[in-house]
């Protein structure tokens, strides 16, 4: 049985997509925070952690960026996930019975412009979207509704009042997918990497360079600060071809004249799309 670490509880959007990444037989193992996940893999106590890494609307999920080198973890997939949020409540609880609602603070922000139509909804912030509707659930609060996934109302038998409430219909979440062994894939076509450019001029202008004279296309640049070293930073980017191309090759060679630092994260395929 695979084992798979994920942050927040059962029916959280993470759980939607290490039941979507792996639909057999598997078991999920909850984190409380992206730390405990991260120590979960590094231990070898799951096969694989599930972590949000960046957001269509509210960008990258820094911490984790920052934890990806601190506990050596090996990126092996990646999914993007559709984010649709649905105002959950024990059955036989009408909308106009609603007057509390739980949900991470993200998810209230994001369904603020239907609350704002509902004023006797108080709005109360927890942890977790999913664990919302496990508490809703689990304390039978009948005059209260949780902000969760269609997940959480399958798991925690909860009816749903009202579907995709948020702001944003194009709101997607992706995930990465990591492991404490090293798979770079023969028909892998994306690869992320960390790197720290020299202290010269026009080293980080020469590192991107080494990208684009073999045609490489940069999906993502991500600067994050060096601890301890202070005004030095780490640059986290994702290329969109496999190690294992003689164009990457010849771009990482090169990398080696700009860049102080070079360490490679994961090779893997191009995540799908996945509709939550």
């Amino acid at each position: 049985m695979i084992k798979i670490s994920i942050q927040g509880a059962r029916g959280s959007f993470h759980d939607i997509v290490a039941r979507e990444k792996f639909p057999d037989d598997s078991e999920i193992i909850e984190g409380a925070t992206f730390q405990q996940v991260f120590e979960d893999v590094k231990k070898g106590l799951v096969d694989y952690g599930v972590v949000a890494i960046e957001n269509s609307i509210y960008g990258s999920f820094l911490e984790n960026y920052d934890l990806l080198l601190k506990y050596d973890a090996k990126i092996v997939g990646e999914s993007y996930l559709k984010i649709r949020f649905d105002l959950l409540a024990l059955p036989g609880v009408k909308l106009e019975d609603v007057k509390e609602v739980y949900s991470h603070s993200m998810a209230l922000a994001q369904c603020e412009e239907f609350l704002v139509k509902h004023p006797q909804m108080v709005r109360i912030e927890t942890d977790d979207t999913a664990g919302s509707g496990r508490l809703i659930k689990e304390q039978g609060l009948t005059g209260a509704a949780a902000i969760s996934s269609s997940l959480s109302a399958k798991l925690y038998d909860l009816r749903i009042l009202a579907k995709d409430i948020g702001k944003d219909k194009n709101n997607y979440t992706r995930f990465l997918i990591i492991s404490n062994k090293e798979n770079y894939p023969d028909n892998a076509d994306k690869t992320s990497i960390v790197i720290r450019a020299k202290n010269t001029p026009g080293s980080l202008f020469q590192c991107m360079k080494a990208f684009a004279d073999e045609g490489i296309n940069l999906s993502k640049l991500e600067s994050r600060p060096v601890i301890s070293h202070n005004w030095e930073y780490s640059f986290y980017m994702d290329f969109e071809t496999g190690i294992h191309k003689p164009e990457t090759q010849r771009a990482l060679e090169n990398l080696k004249q700009c860049a102080s630092f070079i360490k490679v994260l994961g090779s893997y395929q191009k995540g799908k799309f996945i509709e939550g």
